[in-house]
């Protein structure tokens, strides 16, 4: 077994100044934004294990006040940082572009007022873009974003927390080959949890487990909680400590932990689905999100 996380998923604040219909952030209680003091803490205690790269989400990171010095104490330490931003502060993010190299942004594009505003941020400094997918998907809207010449467009199997937010979502093997066949560019591809089909060749440890929670990912809060990933937050039976206090070995080492890095074969009905062999079952966190049951079938392929 690993002796610790590859990534961190780190959300330093819970606040945004957008109201997105597919985020499901907005049921999280109110949290203080994290403070430099505890990122340094953090940093400190992170070097006992081996991670390597930091992706700061949320919230939007642009609104808190000291973005630049947590991007300079992980740049201190050798760490990567890929930065998740709704795209409304385009001075500060032009400013972190031209100051901090181990920073890669990812700019969400879900609309076409979001696409005006930022066109030229895009033409000029090529980020990562993002768009989450969703039955009405904007073909031609993507094809308008690939011509900025994106250094890569993901497409983003889109998250649904909440039994009102499945309507909008298609099972993951229409999902999985529509960025192939809708845009045949060699920048695009697709972002899904590892619990559908793991990523061998960058992980090869996720062969053998439920999905990377645990192994190759934490996630952590503004108030230093740690949880499997970013789809527990908030929920009490899943965390696994605090990374300001507790020993690192124990949150390691959590019994909570020990569904995620378990696979003995996929337990979807489904089994006609072409990607059935090779699916691992979807992810934990939706099945647990809508039934309570950590093994439950996953609800954007499974319609009641």
């Amino acid at each position: 077994m690993r002796t610790g996380p590859d990534y961190i998923q780190l959300y330093p604040l819970l606040r945004c100044n957008r109201s997105c219909a597919f985020c499901f952030n907005h049921a999280m209680p109110f949290m203080e934004d994290m403070q430099l003091i505890d990122f340094r803490t953090m940093l400190d205690r992170l070097g006992g294990w081996p991670v390597t790269t930091i992706d700061l989400m949320g919230g939007e990171p642009t609104l808190h006040h000291d973005m630049p010095g947590f991007l300079r104490e992980a740049g201190s330490r050798g760490l990567r940082v890929n930065m998740s931003s709704n795209g409304t502060n385009l001075p500060q993010l032009h400013d972190l572009h031209a100051r901090f190299d181990h920073l890669s942004i990812g700019m969400s594009v879900n609309d076409r007022a979001t696409f005006a505003a930022v066109r030229k941020f895009l033409h000029d400094h090529r980020p990562v873009v993002k768009m989450v997918h969703t039955r009405a998907l904007d073909a031609h809207l993507v094809r308008e974003i690939l011509s900025q010449r994106p250094r890569t467009f993901y497409l983003l199997y889109k998250d649904a927390l909440e039994g009102s937010q499945l309507r909008d979502t298609v099972p993951f093997d229409e999902f999985f080959p529509a960025a192939p066949d809708l845009f045949q560019k060699q920048n695009v591809g697709t972002v899904f949890c590892s619990g559908f089909l793991p990523d061998r060749a960058a992980y090869p440890e996720l062969a053998k487990v439920r999905c990377p929670a645990g192994t190759t990912k934490l996630g952590i809060m503004p108030d230093g909680s740690v949880y499997p990933c970013n789809l527990f937050f908030g929920k009490p039976a899943f965390r696994l400590g605090s990374i300001l206090s507790d020993p690192l070995e124990t949150i390691w080492h959590h019994p909570a932990l020990s569904f995620f890095r378990e696979f003995k074969h996929n337990r979807c009905p489904r089994r006609t689905c072409d990607l059935h062999s090779a699916c691992h079952g979807g992810c934990p966190a939706h099945a647990y999100h809508h039934t309570g049951d950590l093994s439950a079938p996953e609800p954007r392929c499974i319609r009641a």
